[in-house]
C-alpha cells in the first residue's frame, strides 16, 4: 500500500454543525483511484486536509509509503511534497502569469522541459490564450484550471482532488481526468477524488468509500458499494434505488425478505408468466440517457425503473429482476 491512515481522528472544537471526523481507516494502493463520496458536511474535505498533512491529529497515524505523515505542528511549510492537493479553494500565485504559475511547480527543469511540459498542461486545460494574463484577473473557472495544472506540473505519489471539476464543464472535465487517468499509470499515481456527484465518482474510480457523518461508512470495489449498499441512507447518495418486499414479486420468484435493488437491475419482460414482477406504469419520462418510469407493484410499492423505450402509463408490464 502507498498510503496508510489508521483510525484517525480530528476535532474541530469552535464549530457545533460539524464536529469533524473519527476513527477514519482507508488504504490506497499504487495506481489506485479512489472515490470518496458523501453528503455536504461529512467530512469529506477535513480527510483530505489530514491526510496532506495541513490539519494536526488528535488521534491516529497516517503512513506515506514508510514514512509517518505530520501536520503543521512539524512542518514550518504544511503539506507533505510527495503529495498534491487540489482543493475548493484552488490556490493560485495571483500576481503570476498563467504560465508562471506552472513554471512556479517545475524547479530543477530545463527552460526546454519547462516550455514543453507547460505547453501541454495549457492545451490541455484550454489555457493557451491566457498564459500571459496574471491569475488576479482570472475567473473562477479559470482559476481552478490553474490549479489543476499547478497539480499536473509534475506527478505525485498521491494526487487528491477535492471537487476538482466543479467548475469545469463536461467535455473538459471528461478530458482532463483521461490525462490523469494516463498519468496515473504511466507513473504508478494514486488518487483520492472527492465529491459530492455519485456519477463521477461511479464513473472515475476503482474504489468508492462512503463518508458520513465525519466517518467512512463502507468502502469496497465500486460495483459492490453500489449494488450492496450497507443501508439506505448510503444507497441514496449514490443514486436511484428501490426497496421490494416479497409480497411484491409473483408467486415463482423466491424472495423471503426484502429485496434492494437499483433501477438498471429491472429488465423489461415479454409476457406476465415469465416476470418477477409487474409493475403498473404510473409515468414515463426521457432523462436524457433513458426513459425512466414511476411504477406501482401489485402491493402499493412504488418502483423507478429505467427501460429503452417509452411505456404508456396506466398500463401493467412485466419485468425481470437481477439479483
Amino acid at each position: 500500500m502507498i498510503l496508510q491512515v489508521n483510525n484517525i481522528a480530528f476535532n474541530y472544537t469552535n464549530q457545533t454543525y460539524f464536529k469533524g471526523i473519527r476513527n477514519v481507516s482507508l488504504q490506497l494502493g499504487s495506481g489506485e483511484v479512489l472515490g470518496m463520496v458523501g453528503k455536504s458536511g461529512s467530512g469529506k474535505t477535513t480527510i483530505l486536509k489530514c491526510i496532506y498533512g495541513l490539519e494536526d491529529l488528535q488521534s491516529g497515524e497516517i503512513f506515506l509509503e514508510h514514512e509517518k505523515v505530520l501536520g503543521p505542528a512539524f512542518n514550518l511549510i504544511p503539506g507533505h511534497e510527495d503529495m498534491k492537493l487540489v482543493s475548493q479553494d484552488f490556490y493560485v500565485l495571483e500576481n503570476h502569469t498563467v504560465e508562471e504559475n506552472i513554471f512556479d511547480k517545475l524547479i530543477g527543469y530545463t527552460n526546454e522541459d519547462k516550455q514543453k511540459r507547460a505547453a501541454k498542461l495549457l492545451k490541455l486545460l484550454e489555457l493557451d490564450f491566457l498564459k500571459h494574463t496574471r491569475a488576479k484577473h482570472l475567473s473562477s473557472g479559470q482559476k481552478q484550471r490553474v490549479a489543476i495544472a499547478r497539480a499536473l506540473a509534475i506527478i505525485p505519489k498521491v494526487l487528491l482532488l477535492d471537487e476538482p471539476f466543479s467548475n469545469l464543464d463536461k467535455l473538459l472535465s471528461e478530458k482532463v481526468f483521461a490525462f490523469i487517468i494516463a498519468e496515473v499509470k504511466k507513473n504508478n499515481t494514486s488518487v483520492i477524488l472527492v465529491s459530492h456527484a455519485a456519477e463521477e465518482v461511479l464513473k472515475y474510480a476503482d474504489t468508492i468509500a462512503i463518508v458520513d457523518k465525519g466517518q467512512i461508512s463502507q468502502t469496497g470495489k465500486k460495483w459492490d458499494v453500489y449494488y450492496k449498499p450497507k443501508n439506505s441512507r448510503l444507497a441514496g447518495l449514490l443514486g436511484d434505488f428501490n426497496i421490494l418486499h416479497p409480497q411484491d414479486f409473483e408467486k415463482k420468484f423466491k424472495a423471503k425478505t426484502k429485496l434492494f435493488l437499483r433501477p438498471d437491475k429491472l429488465k423489461l419482460g415479454s409476457s406476465k408468466n415469465q416476470a418477477d414482477i409487474m409493475l403498473h406504469v404510473l409515468n414515463c419520462t426521457y432523462n436524457g440517457k433513458c426513459f425512466e418510469i414511476l411504477g406501482e407493484t401489485k402491493n402499493g410499492n412504488s418502483v423507478i425503473g429505467y427501460v429503452n423505450k417509452a411505456l404508456q402509463a396506466g398500463k401493467e408490464f412485466g419485468f425481470s429482476a437481477e439479483v
